[in-house]
């Protein structure tokens, strides 16, 4: 027996292993291929005869990235292609597979022409799959457990961890505020997708990487309580590191990038480092444009930027920022690493927003509300002569919209919100001539009180110091928000009203002049003669939408 033998092991060889991720690769870029051929067909011609006339030949003439054995590039060779795929019916239910494991919608030509395959399919494709993974975005959650059980039954490991990834993403997505048991019953159903993933299929990975960021989501939930938050770390940094493999796995390095920021700032946070957190954020707002913006590169559709990712880095860049860059303790530390380059780095993952998916809108018009917000802070914060501050406060003309959109930031939001409120307040008392108005300024619904909207940054300084997190750079804000909100409280000067000191408002029912308000609003809308202009729509909708989004995820 050669030595050779004696030490070889039980498992595949080094040989097996890089072979078998070269026939994965492969067989990646066919059915990519074979997605972007279809959809340019559908997109030419969307009816239901559009891919009739597709043949295999036609997607090797499509993948043009084959790499020969001499090194060169060129077209799939046939014989490639019959090894991977048979027919156009099997490489059909392979992109149906793949476009549902990435979350896309199937069009119905190309389900029907999976369903058209011969009679021996390959693994994992048959038809009630396919149609009930298609129906599964009108299921509810007890109808995608039902989907999960009939898969377990059947012994379908795969299908089981599609809908496990489904069953977290939408219990994520339908919780209600303050639902911590629906939160995890999501992070146990990600769970149990992640152990169901094998990293040798491509498919599970990307479908494991959906199973990580479910579970990762609802761990930062769980962690805001703060009993919880050291497990919860842990366990965040756990997960990263599973999703870490996963894009390792399929050689998607936008993935990989964000994995490793996540998982350095699990750990920073953790181990309550500072150095670390600004090292982590740093990196990614470093190194993350040029990746994301790299055109000539090859990218995968699935390895893209989602836009709620990219608003998290420039607000948690943001916090940073503003905890650090002036902070006694760290704040040399802060100027060692960014020096003068935080708003450079802003500016460029501003411009990222051009090549994300996922509800772009909203997110860049939210992050952009909160960098508004954060100049208006910074403007104001040591200006000592009235008329500045009314200027200011008067200048500020997206504040209402900027207070609606910033809900979603935590403590930074509400120290900002805290501050533009007391330079409303001082400047309505530097411009106010009766010092007691029984009625509502001309055009005006409410009439605020200056004592009334410090009394309500007070509020929002309590909120900060009461709920956020003691760790990294949210505990640098929270002692901040309890010293300011101790200050200012006892600044407050005492209202003749007790209402208005409550409320900030004059009392009389000022809900109820609201609510008449939109109703008039109603009927000069049906009853204008001329339609909107689509300037006069972008207009309405910048204050309708954020306020629909703040009512409704109760957060008022």
């Amino acid at each position: 027996m050669s030595s050779t033998a004696i030490h070889r092991g039980p498992g595949t060889s080094y040989q097996q292993r890089s072979g078998r991720a070269i026939e994965e690769r492969t067989k990646a870029m066919i059915v990519a291929a074979a997605e972007q051929l279809m959809t340019e067909r559908l997109a030419e011609a969307d009816t239901d005869d559009a891919l009739a006339h597709l043949t295999t030949a036609d997607i090797c003439v499509q993948a043009r990235n084959y790499i020969r054995r001499d090194g060169t590039e060129g077209p799939i060779p046939k014989a490639t292609m019959w090894k991977h795929f048979k027919t156009v019916e099997a490489l059909a239910v392979a992109v149906a597979d793949t476009m549902t494991a990435a979350d896309r919608p199937v069009p119905d030509q190309v389900l029907r022409l999976a369903a058209g395959r011969p009679a021996a399919p390959p693994e994992g494709g048959d038809t009630r799959r396919l149609e009930a993974r298609f129906a599964g975005r009108h299921y509810d959650l007890d109808q995608l457990a039902d989907q999960f059980v009939r898969a377990a039954g059947a012994d379908d490991r795969a299908d089981m961890l599609y809908w496990a990834a489904e069953l977290a993403e939408r219990g994520l997505r339908e919780r209600r505020r303050g639902d911590h048991a629906r939160v995890a019953t999501a992070r146990d159903w990600a769970r149990r997708g992640l152990e169901l993933a094998d990293r040798g299929s491509r498919l599970d990975c990307m479908m494991g990487i959906r199973c990580a960021r479910a579970a990762a989501a609802a761990e930062a939930v769980l962690s805001r309580n703060l009993d919880y938050e050291p497990t919860g770390l842990s366990r965040l940094r756990t997960i990263r590191e599973t999703e870490l493999e996963f894009a390792e796995a399929l050689g998607w390095d936008l993935h990989r990038l964000l994995a490793r920021f996540h998982i350095d700032h699990a750990r920073a946070l953790a181990e309550e480092d500072p150095w670390r957190e600004m090292h982590a954020v740093y990196t990614v707002a470093r190194e993350l444009p040029a990746l994301a913006l790299e055109s000539d590169r090859a990218r995968e559709p699935q390895d893209r930027l989602q836009a709620g990712e990219l608003s998290e880095i420039i607000a948690a860049l943001c916090r940073i920022d503003m905890a650090y860059g002036g902070d006694p303790e760290s704040g040399e530390q802060f100027v060692a690493l960014f020096g003068d380059s935080a708003q450079t780095l802003i500016q460029d993952l501003l411009a990222c927003f051009a090549v994300t998916t996922g509800e772009r809108r909203r997110h860049e018009g939210n992050i952009r509300a909160l960098l508004r917000l954060s100049e208006f802070a910074r403007r104001t914060g040591h200006i000592t002569d009235p008329a500045t501050t009314v200027a200011a406060v008067e200048n500020y003309r997206q504040a209402a919209v900027d207070l609606l959109r910033t809900a979603e930031f935590g403590a930074l939001r509400d120290l900002l919100v805290a501050r533009y409120l007391t330079a409303k307040a001082y400047s309505l008392t530097a411009t106010e001539t009766d010092a007691r108005p029984t009625e509502p300024a001309a055009g005006s619904i409410v009439h605020p009180r200056p004592e009334g909207l410090l009394q309500a940054a007070v509020q929002f300084y309590d909120h900060a110091a009461g709920v956020t997190s003691p760790r990294g750079s949210a505990g640098v804000l929270r002692a901040r928000a309890a010293q300011a909100g101790a200050e200012l409280r006892h600044s407050v000067p005492a209202a003749a009203d007790p209402h208005t000191a409550e409320t900030g408002v004059l009392a009389g029912g000022e809900f109820d002049s609201i609510a008449r308000a939109i109703n008039d609003l109603v009927l000069i809308v049906i009853s204008r003669r001329n339609r909107f202009t689509d300037t006069e729509i972008a207009r309405l909708l910048e204050l309708v939408d954020p306020m629909y989004d703040y009512i409704t995820a109760g957060r008022n």
